[in-house]
């Protein structure tokens, strides 16, 4: 499916547009701006916390049953966005840059957006996404960072400071200290103004992680190299056999085969289309699995690990706490 949005300001706007452009079952909530939202076989939840003049947080889930395409232009903007990818994966294209960006689980991702922006983004199917993002004013970042704002890489610089439009982007990998404070910021324990005010607290948190990370050391987001149509074909349904066998996958050279690919193009191909390898795409659908069921249903920790392929529930365990930064009792609790 493809649903393609003409221009937005922020994600207030980008709802109203959601609802107005598209045939979606959509519900918002009036105390906070959400919504929930049914496309076809593809769900869609989110919210925005605004905390302060030029600082907000929103969350975005989604399932997706069937490959989905978004495309959206948004007004022009001056903004410093910090995303960090739970679960899932998807393709993202900015112009005026030419350069694709692959948002994998497990990284997370800095980049600097200025003036009139067109988003496209690939979505790939039988997958869970869970996405968040903090927007803050680089004039206010520059206020909090201090003298640190010029070990920003001299891309990300130029377009916070005006002196150039487009985007630019830097990703990393999570450590397990900001999964911790994901995981603290999606499960407040608190109501009314308290939560606001522990909410700002772990967001700049994790703005202070993230802005030691990026201004330690540049590492720019990989570009992919060229895969022929056929090829991507093969390497997506690769992935779907994978996503329907996470109790008993094929081995590297059975999936090859399955899918008329060698096992070299298939090895290297996965890593550029999903951004992980072929075991490395298994284990994350394992975790985005076990994660729902530890969440939706009454099944134990040993049930959870069994129904994705671990007969050991000490290794599901650690596996689980590797990637989420929580034991699964701890969350089931």
């Amino acid at each position: 499916m493809k649903l393609s949005l003409p221009t937005y300001g922020d994600f207030r706007d980008l709802t109203k547009t959601v609802r107005a452009n598209s045939a979606a079952d959509f519900q918002s909530d009036p105390q906070l701006p959400s919504f929930t939202a049914r496309l076809d076989d593809s769900y869609w939840y989110g919210y925005s916390v605004y905390l302060r003049s030029g600082l907000s947080f929103s969350v975005i889930e989604a399932d997706f049953q069937q490959r989905f395409y978004l495309a959206a232009n948004t007004q022009a903007c001056s903004v410093l966005r910090f995303n960090f990818c739970l679960s899932g994966s998807f393709k993202a294209s900015f112009q005026p840059s030419t350069d694709e960006l692959m948002i994998t689980a497990g990284q997370s991702y800095l980049g600097a957006l200025g003036g009139e922006i067109t988003l496209a983004s690939e979505f790939s199917a039988l997958q869970k996404l869970v996405l968040v993002r903090i927007d803050i004013d680089p004039l206010l970042f520059k206020d909090l960072i201090g003298p640190r704002f010029d070990a920003l890489s001299p891309s990300i610089q130029a377009i916070l400071t005006g002196d150039q439009w487009g985007c630019c982007w830097q990703s990393g990998p999570m450590t397990p200290a900001v999964k911790m404070i994901l995981h603290q910021l999606l499960n407040c324990p608190y109501e009314d103004s308290i939560k606001q005010l522990y909410w700002e607290g772990k967001v700049l948190e994790l703005m202070a992680l993230q802005a030691n990370q990026f201004t330690a050391k540049t590492q720019l987001a990989p570009h992919s190299r060229h895969l022929k149509p056929d090829d991507v074909e093969r390497i997506h349904h690769a992935k779907h056999i994978l996503v329907k066998n996470l109790v008993n996958p094929p081995s590297l050279m059975d999936l090859a085969r399955q899918v008329s690919i060698n096992d070299f193009k298939l090895k290297h191909g996965f890593r550029q289309v999903f951004g992980t390898t072929v075991f490395g795409c298994l284990h994350q659908h394992r975790m985005e699995q076990a994660l729902l069921l530890l969440r939706s249903t009454e099944m134990t920790v040993t049930q959870v690990a069994q129904s994705i392929g671990y007969t050991n529930p000490s290794q599901f365990s650690a596996a689980f706490k590797k990637k989420y930064g929580v034991l699964p009792k701890t969350l089931k609790a």
